[in-house]
């Protein structure tokens, strides 16, 4: 080997060595001296192509890539990047006949046949996508990958047993995998488990305790499966006989082994409940509980027996917010309990929770001293410790490090701190915990069908969440590689919720303000993303707060907005009238009477829709929900109107099962971005955007 050579060998492993380590301008730089050298150098060609790739600039990757074929057409790698290539460039029967050529050198290579499954699953040639997707596991058992895509596959056809089996394999061989742990998250919040009872039910109750003990998702998500498997039909009928005679629920055996469940037990600590029987079952059997308390001579090996059960009920009350009915009966003997424990020298443990079922243990100061350094040796009641006395009085103390940012002076925007700052809102636990990745790649997830292509290189994005709550969306937002976000919002309490949870899940790159987003402009601060959801339809003047938006967004950057549906929230309307009508106020009491009534008419079809509705099962959400200072509504001609006033070019809403039915109808806006279809769509389904229409716009300037 001469010198040349050499010293070019040299400069390749560097380059290689720079590439890999994301130096992309020297690894360039390198490969770019090798060319001039020998523009025939088959390894810098391709290496170069692929950086290139790399970067999303195909149009200097594929001369690179054809060069390096030309040279080794035979090459499987090469073939491989180059089919790559013509997929990133929407040319899927190109990448399909490169994929093949690797296959036919090279008949093991798992990667080709992964690409190939993919590639023709997003071309919806479902069987020969299977086949390649199988032929992937022959080669490599372990392949996750190859599961999951399998496991999306059947779940997109509606063989949803098919589909778990697959990615219950894959939890097999990744346990703690989060992309396997979501890939399955996102299957059981869509399949309706029918036709389960105690007998059958064994493999999926284990698959949900398994998910239950993660704290990486959102166990909301998978509520309305797993109380079907905490409740069958046959213990459901008993139960509700039982309260009809104002028996004793506890006398039964299949209550007392259902309260024992260990599913419930995590269900009532970590997710939302929000089902009309349920909440009727838990408040009668709180009730017995109570009373077995008050009773002197009352068996206290039977309350035990039940300790955790009741530990993961208080934990539940305070996710609601002390939402579920209390009788007067109720009301007088807790207050009595309370002064109890706070008079007791001793701590009783199942006392205390008891209590806790009732109201937060952090709304007595005595019994914050008592139990502030108090350490159990159930981990269970620790944990309610935590979660109602230690949290609250971290997030205090955090209040004191937030900076405001000038006064809030408009008087709709303190009406809606002051609401906020009674109720945070939403109250939640945990969040799905997503990898990090580009904004460009999660953007266009969130939009696709559409998809942006941009060749911007500025890697760090500076993200605004204008109206960011208690933090929960800020979770997802984490995700965005190389960004810098600032978090603003009206209520202090609110904020302070949110960076306790941050600070918990070790987010740094986020700084919170406190104050009114109609201040924004005096920040002298620009965004390249900004993401505002449900805050400007509660403005006073929500054109002005987006105009706001507006203006510290940069020339091209991305605007993410939340608006309510006039459509959607029509029975919400309905609702508020007959609130003012009967004078019903927002306070906790009557909130928990105007519930019982809402639950118990059978014949109001707007109180029949809020029974469904996921902001009715917790205080905070029923306050925004039906009791808020402010709401504007809008229908989509309303949101056509201010995009073309503000040249904002309409990128996709980001509800996928909707976008999915939609496409049915109109198949061929295969961008879904025909707000004028969207509309006749939404007029024929009012319901479709009852969270909201969720949305991304680009700033053309």
């Amino acid at each position: 080997m001469n010198s040349n050579d050499l010293q070019i060998k040299e400069q390749l492993n560097l380059a290689i060595e720079s590439h890999k380590n994301k130096k992309f301008q020297l690894a360039e730089k390198l490969y770019k001296q090798i060319l001039i050298s020998n523009e025939n150098h088959l390894e810098a060609n391709f290496q170069l192509g692929t950086l290139y790739s790399q970067l999303q600039n195909f149009q200097l990757a594929k001369p690179l890539l054809a060069r390096a074929h030309k040279l080794s057409p035979k090459n499987p790698n090469i073939n491989l990047h180059i089919g790559n290539l013509f997929l990133s460039t929407g040319d899927p029967s190109e990448a399909l006949n490169y994929f093949e050529k690797v296959i036919q050198v090279q008949p093991n290579f798992a990667l080709a046949h992964f690409n190939k499954g993919i590639t023709l699953y997003n071309q919806k040639q479902y069987q020969d996508a299977v086949r390649c997707l199988e032929r992937v596991i022959e080669i490599e058992p372990n392949n996750i990958n190859a599961f999951n895509a399998l496991g999306f596959i059947f779940q997109e056809v509606g063989e949803f047993k098919k589909s778990l089996a697959y990615l219950k394999k894959s939890l097999n061989i990744a346990p703690n995998n989060l992309r396997v742990v979501n890939t399955l998250l996102n299957l059981l919040k869509f399949i309706e488990l029918s036709n389960i009872s105690e007998g059958n039910s064994s493999d999926l109750t284990d698959l949900f305790i398994f998910l239950f003990k993660k704290d990486s998702i959102d166990h909301n998500a998978l509520f309305n499966n797993a109380k079907n498997l905490i409740f069958f039909e046959e213990t459901k009928d008993i139960v509700q006989k039982i309260i009809v005679k104002d028996e004793l629920l506890l006398n039964n055996n299949l209550v007392k082994k259902t309260i024992k469940n260990k599913l419930f037990h995590l269900t009532l600590q970590k997710a939302l409940f929000r089902d009309k029987f349920l909440e009727k079952f838990l408040c009668h059997i709180r009730k017995e509980f109570l009373l077995l308390i008050k009773n002197k001579n009352r068996n206290k090996n039977l309350i035990k027996e039940f300790i955790d059960f009741i530990i993961s009920f208080a934990e539940q009350s305070f996710l609601n917010e002390y939402l579920f009915f209390q009788t007067n009966e109720e009301i007088k003997i807790i207050n009595d309990l309370k002064i109890q424990i706070e008079n007791d020298k001793n701590i009783n443990e199942l006392d205390i929770s008891i209590l806790g079922c009732y109201l937060p243990l952090s709304s007595s100061k005595i019994i914050i001293n008592k139990l502030l350094n108090y350490t159990s040796k159930n981990n269970l009641f620790n944990d309610l410790l935590q979660m109602q006395i230690k949290d609250p009085l971290k997030e205090h103390e955090l209040k004191s490090n937030i900076n405001s940012f000038d006064d809030i002076s408009d008087n709709v925007s303190k009406k809606v701190r002051e609401q906020y700052e009674e109720n945070p809102y939403p109250r939640w636990r945990y969040a799905d915990i997503v990898p990090k990745n580009k904004f460009l790649t999660i953007l266009n997830n969130n939009i696709k069908p559409n998809k942006i292509i941009s060749k911007d290189d500025n890697p760090v994005k500076d993200v605004l969440i204008a109206g960011c709550g208690t933090g929960q969306q800020l979770v997802s937002k984490t995700s965005y590689e190389n960004s810098r976000i600032l978090a603003v919002d009206l209520s202090l309490s609110s904020l302070a919720f949110a960076k306790r949870k941050m600070q918990e899940l070790n987010h740094s790159n986020i700084e919170f303000l406190h104050g009114d987003i109609l201040n924004l402009k005096n920040l002298n601060r620009k965004f390249s993303v900004i993401e505002c959801v449900g805050v400007l339809h509660h403005l006073k003047d929500p054109e002005k707060g987006l105009e706001i938006l507006l203006d510290i967004l940069m020339p091209k950057g991305y605007l993410k907005l939340g608006l309510y549906s006039e459509f959607a929230r029509k029975h919400i309307v309905e609702t508020r009238e007959l609130i003012k009508k009967y004078n019903i106020n927002s306070n906790i009491l009557d909130i928990r009477k105007f519930r019982e009534i809402v639950k118990n008419d059978k014949n109001n079809k707007s109180f029949q829709k809020l029974n469904y509705n996921y902001d009715f099962y917790s205080t905070s959400n029923v306050r925004d929900l039906i009791f808020h200072v402010q709401e504007h509504r809008y229908t989509l001609p309303k949101i056509t109107k201010f995009l073309k006033k503000y040249n904002l070019e309409f990128l996709g809403f980001t509800d996928s099962s909707n976008k999915k039915s939609y496409s049915k109808q109109y198949p061929n806006d295969l961008k879904c971005t025909s707000l004028e279809n969207w509309n006749k769509f939404e007029k024929n389904n009012p319901d479709i955007f009852k969270q909201m229409y969720q949305f991304w716009v680009k700033k053309n300037e």
